[in-house]
């Protein structure tokens, strides 16, 4: 198993002064990106080279949503450029290039339904599931586009 101080240095009790709900490794990159309380923005942290193995704070992705909101859903991908694709509500889902911090696709959607989970199923396609149950599919290429809904048997 691990071991302190032989496999990795604690530095104040871990490496996130806020919970950590959702953690995802952007695939191609050092870059870790996470969600959690108190509000939906994301945090980008670095792994640094082999020789530290040090977690360092990179940036912070700000969100629309103020403090209270549920923490955000996320899913990372490098296809064409390191991309998170996050949201707390349907009416929030976007992407966000993770090193410039644009965004780069914002889904359409006037339901405020909470978010169970989110995916990109390729570079093109995400796939967002709400907490009661809806999927919803959304495609890149067509932004600003409603998400479109699939039934699902209860």
């Amino acid at each position: 198993g691990l071991c302190p101080e032989r496999d990795f240095k604690v530095e104040c009790g871990g490496f996130s002064n806020r919970p950590v709900y959702s953690l995802k490794h952007v695939p191609d990159t050092s870059l870790l990106v996470t969600s959690g309380p108190p509000d939906s923005s994301l945090q980008v942290w670095q792994v640094s080279a082999e020789d530290s193995d040090v977690i360092k704070s990179v940036s912070a992705i700000s969100t629309e949503n103020g403090t209270g909101q549920p923490w955000a859903k996320i899913a990372a991908t490098s296809t064409r450029a390191p991309w998170v694709l996050h949201g707390s509500r349907l009416n929030n889902v976007q992407i966000t290039e993770v090193e410039s911090k644009k965004n780069v696709y914002i889904a359409a959607s006037r339901s405020s339904e909470e978010l169970s989970d989110v995916a990109f199923l390729d570079c093109n396609t995400l796939l967002i599931c709400c907490a009661k149950g809806q999927l919803c599919l959304a495609d890149t290429r067509q932004p600003q586009s409603p998400l479109e809904a699939a039934s699902v048997p209860s």
